[in-house]
């Protein structure tokens, strides 16, 4: 199948970019012709790449610099040009050059679909910024540039499905994951000195307001047992500097840095939990490569937040933005550190990730876009089967 992708950064710029470009790459292995319309491409010589303007957005400079991210702008010559042998387009991103495309896709009799990536919160925390009111201008200038231009959108959760249905948009809406990588997977390594004998907490992702790195610091601080918890805090961003003084506070130091690859599979298949504190994700592609190699999850129960759906049960879910109740969490996993380190439970979460593994991820999105492209049966389409997160799944003490 000829598919176009529609995405205004190409690269390992956040969750989105990086489960697209993975998307892409097993379409292209399956035997898919995948054009892409971006503003920045990682691999310039790819012959399927459509280059469009970019731009940054005012207030956001310094933090899209550091995520290597740029809007892009619309271009209709270079979108007939993308679409012209195009069976299917996907928009991956509600931004400007979305309602091009979709304009563009529709002239040209193709079939459009919408994905739902991002959240307001993510570009208000680009901006520094939090506000009701902006929140409400941003969901405005997603649904006008993109969600209500389609008739069916693509998201990686059922609560990224909820979130658009309370927002009135009345599209057909299938939730597909974006799938645990095929590389993290359980594997035999030993346990790196670094780690000691202390209870070994592991957070990954970029160093950024919205992930709540502080915060996570801040609860192992106010631990009883913060002497013998090692945290890392693998990664980099715009909050690195203001972590290392952070650190500081604890008796024992963190890691706090960017790791390789190869450390990263290492620390998901030797640590004792993986700490999720960010308070905006439509699905974390950092829980799903940690259950992939079967490393449970201590996750914020924010309202913002998908990740609660990867919480074995109510004692790996804190409160959001709860100092407090993340300490008591976890004293309770120190106490219970066999439990946590055991066979049991390694199973329990590698039974949870069976449902997210890549492979069936691309077979839902293949099977998703063959009835996208023969209508009306992608109005029978079954949706896929994701676990959904209680509405009102939250906490509670111990």
């Amino acid at each position: 199948m000829n598919i176009t992708f529609v995405i205004d950064s190409y690269n390992d710029a956040n969750g989105g970019t990086i489960a697209t470009k993975r998307l892409i790459e097993e379409l292209r292995n399956r035997g898919h012709k995948v054009s892409i319309v971006t503003a920045i491409h990682e691999d310039p010589s790819d012959p399927d790449f459509y280059q469009v303007p970019g731009f940054v957005l005012p207030g956001t400079e310094a933090s899209l610099e550091n995520m290597k991210f740029l809007f892009g702008r619309n271009d209709r010559q270079v979108y007939e040009r993308a679409m012209k042998d195009a069976d299917i387009v996907q928009v991956q991103f509600p931004f400007l050059m979305a309602r091009g495309a979709v304009k563009t896709a529709k002239r040209l009799g193709k079939p459009v679909v919408g994905a739902f990536h991002v959240q307001p919160q993510n570009i208000m925390a680009a901006m520094g910024k939090t506000s009701k009111r902006l929140e409400w201008t941003i969901w405005f200038f997603f649904k006008y540039f993109l969600f209500n231009r389609v008739d069916t959108i693509t998201t990686p959760s059922r609560f990224a499905v909820e979130l658009l249905e309370s927002q009135g948009i009345i599209a057909d809406m299938f939730p597909i994951s974006n799938g645990i990588p095929v590389e993290y997977m359980p594997g035999e390594f030993e346990r790196p000195e670094l780690f000691g004998d202390h209870l070994v907490l592991l957070n990954i992702g970029r160093h950024a307001y919205e992930k709540r790195q502080l915060l996570l610091m801040e609860g192992v601080k106010r631990s009883k047992y913060a002497d013998k918890i090692k945290l890392i805090l693998a990664g980099r961003g715009e909050r690195t500097g203001e972590m290392k003084e952070k650190a500081k506070e604890l008796p024992l130091e963190p890691f706090i840095g960017y790791i390789t690859a190869e450390e990263k599979l290492h620390y998901l298949n030797t640590a004792d939990l993986f700490l999720h504190g960010s308070i905006v994700e439509l699905e974390s592609l950092s829980c799903l490569e940690a259950i992939g190699c079967g490393l449970p999850c201590l996750v914020s129960d924010s309202d913002y937040s998908a990740a609660s759906q990867f919480a074995l049960d109510d004692k790996f879910l804190f409160t959001s933005d709860d100092p407090n109740h993340l300490a008591e969490r976890l004293d309770y996993w120190y106490e219970h550190r066999v439990e946590l380190r055991g066979a049991e439970m390694k199973k329990r979460v590698l039974d949870e990730a069976a449902q997210y593994r890549f492979e069936k991820a691309v077979d839902d999105y293949e099977t998703f876009i063959k009835n996208v492209v023969t209508p009306p049966a992608v109005k029978r389409i079954p949706s896929v089967a994701i676990r959904k997160p209680d509405a009102d799944k939250k906490a509670n003490r111990l």
